[in-house]
C-alpha cells in the first residue's frame, strides 16, 4: 500500500485508481485516505482487535471534501486513544447506528405503558398523552433521537394551543418515560434534563361557600343519574373524583356502612376505608344495580363524560369558575369550621403526610377511625342542614329521602 505524508493538496492530486486502493498517512500510523474507483476519497482508521495477528478492523471517519483533514486527523487519534483504553471503536459505532434504527418512540412507549404506566390509577391518562402528543409526533423515531430541542418544541405547541397546565402534565410524564428508559438501559440520559415547567403554576384555594355548595347538591340532584351520584358523594367523602366515578359495587359494605378503597386505586397507593354517613349509604342505595360499577350509565364501564355533564351542572347551579376537586378542599374547610382535628382530615383524605410528620409521623401509626366517622357524620349533618333549608324540601339529603324525579336517568 503507498505511504504519503497526507495534506490536502496531495489528497486532491491522488488519481482515479482501476481498483480501490489507500494512501497510509506517514505521520498517523493507521490513518489514511481510501480511493475508490468511482473516484470517491473517504477518510478511514485501521486498528487491530486485540495484539499482534488479532483481526483488523477499519473505521470510517467519512468523505473527503465534506470532512476536513484537520477534523479526519483529529477524529483518527481519538480512535486510536481508545483502542489503547481496550475499546473497540468500530463496534460502538455500529451498535450506535443500529440503536439509531430500533427503539421506535412507538414501541418504547407500549412498552413502558405495559411494564409501568399500566399499573398506576393514572394509566390511561399516561397512555392518552404519550400516544396524542409523542407517538402521533415521533412514533417511527428511535427514542435515541429525541433531543432536548425536540421536548421544548413539542411542548410549545401544546402551550400554543391553549393547554398550558396540559403541558407542565406531559412534560412529567415525559420525564418519566426517559428516567424509565435510562433504568431500563435503553438510555444514558434524559433529553428532559434542565427543562423547566412550560408554565407557572397557580395554587388553587377555591373554596365554595356554604350557599354555593347547597345551589351544587341541589342541581346534581336535578341532574341525576351517574354524574349527579357522583358530584353528591364527592361533597360527602371528601374523596377523588376518579376514586369516587369508579367505585365497584364489592368496595361497598352497606350494612357496615364502609366504603374500601383497594391500594390499586389510591394515588398513594394505599388501601383506604371511607365511612359512609347515612346521606351517602342512603344515595349508594338509590344507584341501579347495572354491573360492577356504582356510577355507570350502561353497566359496561363507569362514568367518564365529566366535560359536557360539568357545564350542564354549572347552568343549573349558576355557579361558574370551580372544579369538582374544589368540593374535596370544601369539605374539609368545612369540617375545620365545624372544629375536627386538621390530622382527623388528614387521615380521611388519605394523606400520608399532613399536620403529624418528622419522628412523630414515623411512630403514629393511629388511623384514628372513631374520629374520622364522627367527622363524616357531622359534616352530613351540616351539608343535610343546607339542603333542608334550601326552598325545595325534595332536596334534603338524608338517608330517608326518596329519590328525586329524574334521579335515574
Amino acid at each position: 500500500m503507498p505511504r504519503a505524508r497526507l495534506t490536502k493538496s496531495i489528497i486532491d492530486a491522488l488519481p482515479t485508481p482501476s481498483r480501490e486502493l489507500v494512501y497510509w498517512d506517514e505521520t498517523l500510523p493507521g490513518f489514511g485516505v481510501k480511493v475508490t474507483p468511482a473516484g470517491r476519497k473517504v477518510f478511514i482508521v485501521l486498528y487491530r482487535t486485540g495484539g499482534a495477528g488479532s483481526a483488523l478492523r477499519k473505521y470510517t471517519i467519512g468523505p473527503h471534501g465534506r470532512v476536513t483533514l484537520h477534523l479526519a486527523r483529529g477524529e483518527a487519534h481519538k480512535v486510536l486513544s481508545a483502542r489503547r483504553e481496550g475499546r473497540d471503536p468500530a463496534a460502538e459505532k455500529g451498535e450506535a447506528r443500529r440503536r439509531l434504527s430500533s427503539d421506535r418512540v412507538e414501541d418504547v412507549v407500549k412498552l413502558f405503558v405495559q411494564q409501568h404506566a399500566s399499573k398506576r390509577r393514572s394509566g390511561r391518562e399516561i397512555e392518552r398523552l404519550l400516544r396524542r402528543d409523542m407517538v402521533e409526533r415521533w412514533g417511527a423515531r428511535s427514542i435515541h433521537s429525541i433531543t432536548k430541542r425536540d421536548v421544548v418544541a413539542c411542548l410549545g405547541e401544546v402551550v400554543d394551543r391553549g393547554a398550558p397546565i396540559g403541558a407542565n402534565k406531559l412534560l412529567r410524564v415525559m420525564r418519566t418515560l426517559f428516567n424509565w428508559c435510562i433504568g431500563k438501559a435503553l438510555l444514558e440520559r434524559s433529553p428532559c434534563d434542565g427543562i423547566p415547567a412550560p408554565s407557572r403554576v397557580i395554587s388553587r384555594d377555591r373554596v365554595l361557600s356554604d350557599a354555593e355548595l347547597a345551589q351544587v347538591l341541589m342541581a346534581a340532584r336535578q341532574l341525576g343519574g351517574a354524574y349527579g351520584g357522583i358530584v353528591e358523594l364527592l361533597a360527602l367523602t371528601a374523596q377523588r373524583r376518579e376514586e369516587v366515578a369508579r367505585m365497584g359495587w364489592d368496595e361497598i359494605d352497606l350494612e357496615a356502612r364502609t366504603w374500601t378503597l383497594p391500594a390499586g386505586r389510591t394515588k398513594n397507593g394505599r388501601p383506604h376505608l371511607v365511612h359512609l354517613t347515612d346521606p351517602a349509604a342512603a344515595l349508594i342505595r338509590r344507584m341501579p344495580r347495572l354491573g360492577h360499577y356504582v356510577f355507570t350509565p350502561s353497566g359496561a364501564a363507569p362514568f367518564n363524560n365529566f366535560s359536557k355533564a360539568k357545564r350542564e351542572l354549572d347552568g343549573l347551579a349558576g355557579i361558574v369558575g370551580w372544579r369538582l376537586h374544589d368540593l374535596r378542599r370544601t369539605a374539609v374547610s368545612g369540617m375545620a369550621r365545624l372544629g375536627i382535628a386538621p390530622h382527623v382530615a388528614d387521615k380521611i383524605l388519605n394523606h400520608t403526610s399532613g399536620t403529624i410528620s418528622g419522628v412523630a409521623a414515623v411512630y403514629q401509626r393511629h388511623e384514628f377511625m372513631a374520629e374520622r366517622r364522627d367527622a363524616l357524620e357531622r359534616w352530613g349533618q351540616h351539608v343535610a342542614e343546607l339542603l333542608a333549608a334550601q326552598p325545595s324540601s325534595t332536596a334534603r339529603l338524608s338517608g330517608r329521602l326518596e329519590p328525586v324525579p329524574g334521579e335515574m336517568r
